[in-house]
């Protein structure tokens, strides 16, 4: 029996791509691409607000920017391209940002990821491995349905958050000592 060896896709072939007709985002993981189903209406609204909390928490230091679903590269051996839900670069990174094949060829410093209930674990961690490799200061984990939000920083430390808890710059990434964010107010 003869075996066939897996053509792993570039990301320049990636770029090309057209979105998947259903709908929902793509990512290219190690060469592989994988389809994501459309976000529910929850997950939608959830990060929106996160990016828009953040946002308007850093928007009069210029800490830097706030994105939604940007396309990260992440540095490994094979073409390998993150989406987080909501992502921050610092102002003072931004003036080394590329973008090429539709992704910047630098990871944020602080990666989002809402869950939903079609998740799997080993694919979150899966993915926050992967930033964490990659270079991303933290990553957090929000999931809605427990109301927690997990920091993970590189190291493998990881610390969840609870309603009455308050994440800080340090917590976040942010170059700015006065930013906090009751864990409330994500899932108020």
């Amino acid at each position: 029996m003869a075996l066939v060896a897996e053509r792993l896709m570039t990301a320049a072939e990636f770029a090309l791509l057209p979105d998947p007709p259903q709908g929902g985002k793509m990512e290219l993981v190690r060469g592989r691409v994988v389809v994501m189903a459309p976000v529910g209406p929850d997950h939608g609204e959830r990060a929106l607000d996160i990016g828009a909390l953040i946002r308007g928490k850093t928007k009069v230091s210029r800490a830097g920017k706030v994105r939604v679903e940007t396309g990260y590269w992440i540095p490994d051996e094979a073409d390998h391209v993150r989406a987080p839900d909501v992502s921050f670069v610092r102002t003072s990174r931004l003036g080394n940002e590329t973008v090429l094949h539709g992704a910047v060829t630098q990871v944020p410093d602080l990666a989002v990821e809402v869950t939903s209930p079609s998740d799997r674990d080993r694919d979150l961690q899966e993915k926050v491995d992967d930033y964490l490799r990659g270079g991303v200061l933290r990553v957090w984990v929000v999931r809605p349905e427990l109301r927690t939000v997990t920091v993970h920083r590189p190291g493998g430390d990881a610390h969840t958050f609870t309603m009455g808890d308050t994440l800080t710059a340090d917590d976040a990434a942010i170059p700015d000592d006065a930013f906090t964010l009751p864990v409330a107010d994500i899932f108020a």
